[in-house]
């Protein structure tokens, strides 16, 4: 039975917005959770695992500086590959395919990250890359979230929810991406 709000804005709760954004950041926590699980009981299979397929890593926005890259090479790369990505969870969104795309992004995503510590010899994964890391992940339920809500309402879609996602997702993008140049470089500009 669909849920009656005030004013009649919303008459089915499983179309809204929140709900649908809500429900994909439980799957991508629990795709987290069971890529620490899996790492936790598989470290040496998940190390080369991920030393074999090192291309997943630039599906997740993880790109390998090398020192004496240009700045401005550096810069398109980010932008680019996360534009990319972010348009194809959009386009996944939209295909209705949020569940394992959020569940994959979780589970991919924290196997990487752990994995790099032990690749780097590091005793925990450092705040810069989990703050980085989890901005990169939010977008990107921003982008599922509103390409499922678009497909859901085709007829009935309000305006202000495509412009509304599209301006959250360049803004955190954007900040993700300048956060990332300034890691590498020490500067913005």
């Amino acid at each position: 039975m669909p849920a009656k709000y005030k004013h009649g804005i919303i008459k089915n709760y499983k179309n809204n917005y929140w709900i649908i954004f809500l429900k994909c950041i439980g799957w991508i926590l629990l795709g987290a959770a069971a890529g620490y699980a899996f790492f936790y009981f598989f470290r040496g299979f998940s190390i080369s695992i991920v030393e074999r397929f090192k291309f997943l890593q630039g599906l997740f926005g993880i790109r390998h500086y090398e020192t004496g890259m240009q700045y401005a090479r550096v810069v398109l790369m980010i932008f680019a590959g996360n534009i990319i990505s972010t348009a194809a969870y959009f386009a996944l969104g939209y295909l209705r395919m949020l569940i394992p795309a959020a569940i994959l992004t979780g589970f991919l995503v924290t196997v990487l990250l752990f994995t790099g510590t032990v690749r780097n010899m590091q005793p925990a994964v450092p705040l810069e890359v989990l703050i980085l890391m989890s901005a990169e992940s939010f977008y990107r339920s921003i982008a599922l979230s509103t390409g499922e809500h678009l497909q859901k309402n085709r007829p009935g879609i309000r305006k202000w929810v495509p412009a509304a996602g599209t301006i959250f997702i360049v803004l955190l993008l954007a900040a993700a991406a300048f956060y990332e140049v300034y890691q590498i470089f020490g500067y913005i500009f």
